[in-house]
């Protein structure tokens, strides 16, 4: 993941949960740990 990448990806996830959408920032956590998993 290049660092742009994951600078929107932390972005997304602090809009999410200044947004109280909590259960989505947790998803989209959950997407990334196990794309991680899989290109490691």
């Amino acid at each position: 993941m290049t660092r742009l990448e994951l600078l929107t990806v932390l972005l997304s996830i602090q809009a999410l949960l200044e947004s109280n959408k909590i259960e989505e920032a947790k998803r989209v956590i959950a997407e990334v740990i196990s794309e991680a998993k899989k290109n490691s």
